[in-house]
């Protein structure tokens, strides 16, 4: 019998066959394969290709193109995922990639469509479909069996598996500025499945269940399913179409701006972004009320986490879109770039069963609003949302897209207060949602206390504002700030290009201290034609003749149709004490009015002093 280390010398594969070994044998290390990092190595060749992409396509050519699941005896309920649907494996450490069942199709497992189902169910329906829970002292087998879901056929696997490809980005640190400035981001490879079609296989232990009593377990899962199916149902993944029932608060909305890309290059729309922007905004509210550690654990708790141990949070959140938000491009030559535009409804419920009472529970969804409100008026979602979108507002700059837009869509269906029109509506609501936020703290334990030491927080002393009437998309003015570079002979500090104000972009990449928005003032007029109801007018790219006349339609780019009255400019700087001297010179200069016209706008309360 040979020794151990003689039997591992011989089981080694000269260098020439161990390339052969598919990625789904290989050891997870490096070297070998990581499937869940994506980093280029340098003086890597034109061709080189991800380890992830090799492995998608490996399966995909391996997988039977004829469904496997028969449904003989079963109950079929098929139901359509709106974006993607991820079902973690946990076989590989690192890397979230599908259940596989048989001849390579990708399965939820019965299990957990059971637990979600259950969820929906009275205690009585739980008991009787379901049976009693494995803590019960006498265990009662429920009626119905769980068969899983799987796709209802082949076309999961289309364009070559480009579909399967998923990326996860986490950014928070940077984006709020954690580490003064240190701050570093990833991406990391997913696999999960673009909006596929599945099938939900049920049957019951009793032959003689009757339909009407199908046509309620039927009822049923449909209701569990608004909860979202498979895994990171709390950022919208797994969603079947819009909320019902208890719905925390719900807004329409529409927008445009830069799209996303996957590893693979292709463009897609995310609605990831929206509850990104929300969990980002309440962690700069929550900074400016209390400690570092403080904030992070409520809006951990209030979100979720994959820290630690990890927790489910208490909101998820569902986008609806009136229309696919079909992607287009924009730019010139080798600066060209994806772009969307979307209408749709965002809604908020919870995510899991709140110790909250009636008056908690009111207080979220008053902390909700207040969250939306800012975003709408301060900032906005997904890429480039530190900037109005010049394919609007600045045109001239065709050279790639920058900046997003967002409007309200029925904003008299909103809570009073929340869709604002001027900078003393500003100042009010920002109060308002410091208030909420302490609330919230109080209610759940916390205290509020000094500020966290981050680059954005929501507080009087750190978070400066001005704003100014704009007559129309083609009256901003901060925008044009951030393409004009410094002068030695004659500086002025508005020129912000490439200044740690504006943001540096080419080698450090490191986020400005500033935001700029456009908030259309309807001034009593209703807003326009969402995308997806109505045709536009005209692209958003061309600078309308007279104010609230068509603009010139440029085709091939997706937009949507712009207000074409006056706007609320506003402008936001945060003070930084390394940037002392760069902000102190801007906001002596926004103070003059910036020679456009700009008015500081202050938001202290009683507890700031």
């Amino acid at each position: 019998m040979p020794r151990p280390d003689q039997a591992e010398k011989d089981l080694k594969l000269p260098p020439e066959m161990a390339g052969e070994v598919p990625r789904e044998y290989r050891a997870q290390v490096e070297g070998r394969c990581q499937r869940q990092f994506i980093p280029k190595p340098k003086d890597s060749p034109s061709d080189w290709t991800s380890d992830i992409e090799v492995w998608i396509e490996e399966w995909v050519k391996g997988i039977d193109p004829k469904c496997p699941f028969r449904s003989d005896g079963l109950r079929l309920v098929t139901v359509q995922v709106d974006w993607r649907l991820i079902s973690n494996s946990g076989v590989d450490e690192g890397i979230i990639r599908p259940v596989l069942g048989a001849r390579g199709w990708p399965i939820l497992p019965g299990s957990g469509i059971k637990g979600l189902f259950r969820r929906a169910c009275s205690p009585e329906q739980a008991l009787h479909w379901c049976g009693s829970r494995c803590a019960d002292a006498e265990p009662c087998p429920g009626i119905l069996r769980f068969h899983g879901a799987w796709p209802l056929d082949a076309s999961w696997r289309d364009r070559n598996g480009c579909g399967l490809l998923d990326v996860a980005h986490p950014q928070q640190n940077w984006q709020v500025g954690f580490e003064a400035g240190k701050e570093s981001h990833s991406a990391f490879g997913v696999v999960s499945l673009l909006r596929p079609r599945l099938c939900i296989g049920l049957s019951s232990t009793r032959s003689d269940l009757s339909e009407e009593e199908w046509k309620e377990i039927t009822a049923t899962l449909h209701r569990a399913l608004e909860r979202g199916l498979g895994g990171r149902t709390c950022v919208g993944y797994g969603t079947t179409g819009r909320l019902s029932g208890d719905v925390l608060f719900q807004c329409r909305l529409e927008g445009q701006g830069p799209a996303a890309r996957l590893l693979n290059g292709e463009p897609e729309f995310r609605p990831t972004m929206f509850r990104a922007a929300i969990r980002g905004m309440a962690l700069r509210l929550f900074g400016g009320l209390s400690d570092e550690a403080t904030a992070q654990k409520t809006v951990n708790q209030l979100f979720g986490s994959v820290e630690g141990t990890g927790n489910v949070g208490l909101l998820a959140t569902a986008y609806s879109s009136d229309a696919a938000p079909g992607p287009g491009t924009y730019g010139r030559g080798s600066w060209k770039q994806p772009v969307y535009a979307t209408s749709g409804c965002l809604q908020w419920r919870l995510a899991r069963t709140c110790r909250a009472d009636e008056s908690e529970e009111k207080s979220l969804k008053e902390l909700l609003a207040c969250l939306h409100g800012i975003t709408m008026a301060l900032a906005g979602f997904g890429k480039g949302w530190r900037r109005p979108d010049h394919r609007i507002f600045h045109p001239r700059y065709g050279k790639t897209p920058i900046g997003c837009h967002w409007q309200w869509l029925a904003p008299e269906t909103l809570p009073s207060g929340i869709p604002v029109q001027s900078g003393e509506q500003i100042s009010a609501l920002l109060r308002r949602a410091r208030r909420s936020g302490r609330r919230w703290l109080e209610a759940t334990g916390q205290r509020p206390a000094s500020p966290a030491p981050w680059r954005e927080v929501i507080h009087p002393e750190q978070m400066q504002i001005w704003v100014r009437r704009a007559d129309g998309t083609d009256d901003a003015e901060a925008i044009h700030w951030f393409h004009k570079t410094p002068q030695r002979e004659n500086p002025d500090p508005r020129d912000l290009k490439a200044t740690p104000v504006g943001g540096q972009v080419n080698k450090v990449n490191k986020v400005g201290l500033a935001w700029n928005r456009m908030l259309p003032l309807l001034d009593g007029s209703s807003p326009p034609s969402p995308t997806g109801q109505a045709p536009p007018r005209g692209a958003a790219t061309a600078r309308p003749r007279r104010p609230g006349a068509p603009a010139a339609p440029s085709p091939g780019e997706a937009s949507i149709t712009p207000w074409h009255g006056p706007y609320l400019e506003s402008f936001v700087l945060f003070r930084d004490r390394r940037q002392q001297r760069l902000t102190a010179a801007l906001e002596n200069k926004l103070d003059e009015g910036a020679g456009a016209g700009f008015k500081r706008i202050r938001y202290e309360d009683q507890e700031d002093t």
